[in-house]
């Protein structure tokens, strides 16, 4: 199935733009999700980051049940396959599924889960910075090791370096978990 895209709105300033959508999960986190247990009390809505990228634009957004990434248009529409479609949208980093989401006050969007639910942070403050982050890092490619780094990472503690024309020793075998489970040995 081909993607449509969807007609391109004009970009709204980022301030704006943060404003309308905790808004929109503000009411959202009063109604459909007051007193869901999976949420966690310690957070509030918070839009922690809004960057630019390939044309679209994508939030970083903290609720009390998730932590999500928001792909919206920018310059560019977003691709439409109708609601609940997923996308796999490459960033420097990887490839991300994202879900395509209707117009709820703030314009066509695609949210990509990376918490749910968040129970684990203890204060808004590590739930902001966690979001934050993982905004960034997923905008940068990945960082390379350098092949010798990783050669010598790849060895035991005092296990000296192989020399030049010995082949390295076969690695161990690396017992199957499902036949663990099934009680077929090791």
């Amino acid at each position: 199935m081909t993607e449509a895209p969807r007609p391109a709105t004009v970009p709204v300033a980022a301030a704006e733009l943060l404003a309308r959508i905790e808004a929109h999960y503000r009411r959202v986190a009063a109604t459909a999700m007051a007193d869901v247990p999976l949420c966690n009390p310690r957070l509030a809505v918070r839009g922690v980051g809004i960057e630019d990228w390939d044309g679209q634009r994508i939030v970083a957004l903290v609720t009390p049940w998730a932590i999500n990434l928001l792909r919206l248009p920018g310059s560019a529409p977003l691709p439409s396959r109708g609601p609940l479609a997923k996308h796999v949208w490459r960033l420097p980093s990887g490839d991300y599924a994202f879900v395509e989401a209707g117009d709820v006050g703030f314009g066509p969007f695609q949210s990509c889960s990376l918490f749910s639910p968040v129970l684990e942070f203890d204060s808004q403050a590590a739930a902001c910075e966690t979001a934050l982050a993982a905004l960034l890092a997923l905008l940068r490619p990945p960082l390379a090791v350098p092949e010798a780094v990783a050669v010598a990472d790849a060895r035991p503690s005092g296990t000296p370096a192989p020399s030049r024309g010995v082949p390295p020793p076969a690695p161990a075998e690396v017992p199957s978990r499902r036949r663990w489970l099934l009680g077929r040995g090791a």
